[in-house]
């Protein structure tokens, strides 16, 4: 849903008058679409906040908050890709 009282595009600083409608996050058509790009991308390269994002969620959902926020702590989400990580014997 556009906000008319926001007038400037949160990543580009461009106005309402030069993009159009702004969405609620303060982002323009051609913003919001690039930022929905790089986080699909970035979901399926297994790679960036989006995946972590994403496997922090999956971990929250199938352990519960306590042990998921362990697991933050202790950078288990860092920049690691989780499924290339082989057990050791």
């Amino acid at each position: 849903m556009p906000r008319l009282d926001y007038a400037r595009c949160k990543d580009c600083q461009r106005s309402r008058e030069e993009t159009g409608p702004l969405s609620h996050t303060r982002l323009c058509e051609s913003c919001s679409g690039r930022r929905l790009a790089e986080n699909v991308y970035g979901i399926h390269a297994k790679y960036g906040p989006a995946y972590q994002r994403r496997q922090y969620g999956i971990a929250l959902r199938e352990f519960g908050p306590r042990v998921a926020l362990a697991l933050k702590q202790a950078g288990v989400f860092d920049d690691v890709m989780l499924d290339d990580v082989t057990a050791r014997p």
